[in-house]
C-alpha cells in the first residue's frame, strides 16, 4: 500500500528532484518492486500528457528566484538545486509559472495525490470456478485500467493478452500485452465508447501474442462491464 511520503518520492523522482544517492536508491527500490516501477510509469504518463501541450521555453533566473521567494513566504523551505533546475521538463516549467501566478505552493507530492478520473465501465474479471483475477477500469478516452487480484503464472514463451468485445460486429479486440500481472494502464484506442454489458478477458497466448488477432489461447478471467452508480 502506498504511503504519502512515497508518493512524494515518486513525483520527486519524476521531476528529476532527487540528488544521485537519492536517485541511485529509489532506482534500487523499483528494481525490486514491480508496483512501483508501474505507478512511477503511470505518474511520468499522466505529466507527458501536460508535456506535449506546451512549448519548449526555458525558465528564468528571475522565475526561480521569485518561486524560492514564495515558498519561503509560506513558511515551507524548499532549496530549488541547479541540477534539478536543469534538467526540469517543459511541464514543470509550466507548472512553476502556475505557482507565481497564484501564489500557491507546488510539490510533486500534491501533483501525485490530485483526483484521478473516474472510470466510465468497472469489470472485475474471474475464472472458470468464480476466482477473481483482476479488476478492469475502462475510462472516457478509452484507455484501460488494470488491477490484478492474484499472481499470473505465464510460462516460458507465453504472453498476457487483454481483450474487449464492444459489440457482436466488432468482435474481440485486443487491448495490449503484457508479461506478468501487474497495476498497468494501457492507453486509448479508436474503438467505441465502452458501456455496460461489454466484455473484458485476459487469455494466455504464444508470444509475441495472438497471431490471428483474436484470442486464441485460453481464458484465464473473464467478466462483464458495469456502470459505476
Amino acid at each position: 500500500m502506498s504511503t504519502p511520503a512515497q508518493n512524494e518520492q515518486i513525483g520527486d523522482y519524476v521531476l528529476g528532484l532527487l540528488d544521485a544517492d537519492e536517485h541511485r536508491a529509489f532506482e534500487a527500490a523499483m528494481a525490486g518492486d514491480a508496483a512501483l516501477a508501474a505507478r512511477v510509469t503511470r505518474f511520468a504518463a499522466q505529466l507527458q500528457a501536460l508535456d506535449d501541450t506546451v512549448t519548449i521555453e526555458a525558465p528564468s533566473a528571475d522565475l526561480w528566484a521569485g518561486i524560492d521567494v514564495r515558498l519561503a513566504g509560506q513558511g515551507t523551505v524548499v532549496p530549488l538545486r541547479p541540477a534539478a533546475r536543469r534538467s526540469l521538463p517543459r511541464w514543470a516549467a509550466m507548472a512553476a509559472s502556475v505557482v507565481i501566478a497564484a501564489g500557491l505552493g507546488f510539490t510533486a507530492g500534491q501533483a501525485l495525490r490530485a483526483p484521478a478520473p473516474s472510470p466510465i465501465v468497472v469489470a472485475v474479471l474471474v475464472s472458470d470456478d468464480q476466482r477473481p483475477g483482476a479488476i478492469v477500469e475502462a475510462f472516457a478516452n478509452n484507455s484501460i485500467h488494470i488491477i490484478p487480484l492474484e499472481a499470473i503464472d505465464v510460462p516460458e514463451g507465453k504472453i498476457l493478452e487483454v481483450w474487449t468485445k464492444p459489440n457482436e460486429e466488432i468482435g474481440a479486440v485486443s487491448l495490449g500485452r503484457f508479461l506478468e500481472a501487474m497495476d498497468i494502464v494501457l492507453p486509448a484506442n479508436s474503438l467505441p465508447t465502452p458501456q455496460g454489458g461489454q466484455l473484458y478477458e485476459i487469455t494466455l497466448e504464444d508470444a509475441p501474442g495472438s497471431p490471428t488477432g483474436k484470442p486464441t489461447g485460453p481464458i484465464l478471467f473473464k467478466g462483464l462491464g458495469q456502470t459505476p452508480i
